[in-house]
């Protein structure tokens, strides 16, 4: 019966304190937080505690009136009102009774106002249980027990300014046993109360600043028509709230007035400076939610520049009758004003075209020089202009025919003669030829053949047998060693005829644009009909081959004549 009758008070007294705690708290809670917190808080007082528990014998510990409490929180610094707790108390009644300490930590969440900051918390440790001496010197193993504790409590702190407070209240409750050395009848539990005042001191500060804007225009000096960007930036807002933006300006139009950056229109704005101005508000705040900030820029009046204008020719140089492109491109150097037209006059010759482009004509043009004028005109009617130049140059002198080294054919020294036969002097003269065709592959050659005098050769048999056109044939054998020999295209070989001369071949250099038909060196021959003349099929010495080897002995290649 008395366990039960000293367990009913102490649930009495923790219910009526939980209740007090949870209406005071509902009532604190409505009042904003403090914007400058602790980051650190060291409590010491005084402590009365009520054991609600029993030891050796059955002995019911009695209250005890004389004790101290400690304690120290450190608050998180992503979470201001929740800190680490440790806690330390001892409660004594001296040698004739039970002493109690308690060695606590745990998690402490307090609301920090700027008057009263109610806070709750929950903590394990250990407790230190000390019976009474009479146990420990009639019972041999009576001695101090450490005994595993747990609890949760709360309380009131009354601050006086942001360093020192003073606590109001503090009750914990704080669960452990007592294991006895002598059995005795009753539960070992300890279901204590600990009530705590004294005074708080707070070190260091977590700061939470009012909410402030800056504005900001971009650009922030701009020409009349231009538009501007202006931008809102909240400082110590919520992160989680939705904030609200209100624009307003002296200087154009705002296409919207609730966002975080807005468009100003300043066409029709008069020269000058103007301010944006930007309210922000945090409605889910009761108290100072909002801040203002203005952002300034300045208006220019529209300049008024003639368009810069560039223009070129291509050809700059041409033949009389030869046309010359001209390019022109404009631009203004104001904003927002276009190029409408463009006209062209030249100093003389004749021409053409309105737009970027147009053509000159430059027939009937005499040599010299042609200053072509272009004129730009922009949307406004103002214009600009730009000048280039066509060089018309007179008639070229066309290259000329020229002569090279001739090839003879005559009698040598130890060698056959065959009249029309292309010898191996004459050979190193047309390879010389070969090798300037070859590095000017747009020019070509005409080989003039000459027999004058000189017995015609009979060739062919029976009814087919007839004199040789010698001179035809020398020019023909020279052209074959080109093209057979030497890899020629045989387009680029003229072959042809004259008199006057015998024994030899002419041979004469065409650059390209030259005229064979009015070439002085050329006047007095006439073409070869090649259908008709054709290579003699001893036109020229063939190289030398390798005869066949048998028996391991070489047989002699015979000259060809």
């Amino acid at each position: 019966m008395s366990t039960r009758i000293g367990v009913v008070p102490t649930r009495l007294i923790a219910s009526s304190i939980a209740l007090a705690f949870a209406l005071c708290l509902l009532g604190v809670l409505a009042t904003a937080q403090t914007d400058i917190q602790p980051k650190d808080e060291v409590f010491g007082g005084y402590s009365w505690y009520h054991p609600n528990g029993r030891v050796d014998f059955g002995y019911k510990v009695a209250d005890i009136p004389v004790g101290f409490d400690a304690s120290n929180v450190y608050y998180l610094p992503a979470w201001h009102n929740l800190g680490v707790l440790v806690d330390g108390s001892g409660h004594f009644h001296g040698n004739e009774d039970t002493d109690v300490g308690y060695i606590l930590g745990g998690l402490q969440y307090k609301w920090h106002t700027d008057t009263f900051s109610p806070f709750v918390r929950g903590f394990v440790g250990a407790a230190r249980i000390s019976p009474p001496t009479y146990i420990t010197a009639s019972v041999q193993s009576g001695r101090d027990e450490w005994q595993a504790a747990a609890g949760f409590g709360g309380g009131f702190d009354l601050n006086i300014n942001h360093r020192f407070a003073l606590r109001l209240a503090q009750v914990d409750y704080i669960y452990s046993n007592y294991k006895p050395s002598v059995s005795f009848f009753g539960s070992p539990q300890w279901n204590s109360i600990r009530l705590g005042t004294g005074l708080v001191v707070n070190l260091g500060t977590y700061y939470s600043p009012a909410l402030a804007a800056t504005c900001s225009a971009q650009p922030n000096e701009v020409t009349e028509g231009e538009p501007v960007t202006v931008t809102a930036t909240g400082a110590n807002f919520n992160p989680k709230h939705t904030i609200t933006y209100a624009w307003t300006t002296d200087g154009g139009k705002i296409d919207t007035a609730n966002a975080q950056s807005a468009h100003i229109d300043t066409t029709g704005a008069s020269a000058g400076s103007h301010t944006a101005n930007a309210t922000l508000t945090d409605a889910k705040m009761r108290k100072m939610n909002s801040a203002t900030c203005s952002a300034a820029f300045t208006v220019k009046a529209k300049p008024m520049n003639p368009p810069q204008v560039s223009c070129s020719a291509n050809p700059t140089t041409v033949q009389a009758g030869t046309p010359s492109t001209i390019s022109a491109s404009a631009t203004s150097p104001d904003p927002g004003v276009t190029i409408s037209s463009y006209s062209y006059t030249a100093s003389t010759g004749t021409i053409s075209g309105n737009g970027t482009t147009a053509t000159l004509d430059t027939a009937g043009a005499s040599a010299g020089p042609i200053n072509v004028t272009v004129t730009a005109t922009d949307s406004r009617g103002l214009t600009g202009n730009c000048t280039t130049t066509v060089t018309v140059e007179g008639k070229p002198i066309p290259p000329s025919v020229s002569a090279r080294t001739p090839i003879q054919f005559i009698q040598r020294p130890k060698q056959k003669y065959i009249p029309w036969r292309v010898d191996n002097e004459a050979k190193g003269i047309l390879d010389d030829d070969a090798s300037a065709l070859k590095n000017e592959p747009n020019a070509k050659l005409v080989i003039v053949g000459y027999a004058d005098g000189e017995p015609q050769p009979t060739i062919g048999t029976g009814k087919k047998k007839h004199k040789m056109d010698l001179a035809a044939q020398r020019a023909v054998n020279a052209k074959a060693y080109l093209v057979q020999q030497q890899g020629i295209d045989p387009s680029r070989i003229e072959v042809r005829q004259g008199t006057g001369k015998d024994h030899d071949a002419d041979i004469f250099w065409v650059p390209q644009g030259a005229d064979t038909a009015s070439a002085p060196l050329l006047q007095g021959t006439t073409p070869v009909d090649e259908s008709v003349v054709t290579p003699s099929e001893n036109a020229y010495p063939k190289p030398k081959t390798a005869a066949p080897m048998h028996h391991h002995k070489t047989a002699a290649a015979k000259p060809n004549q």
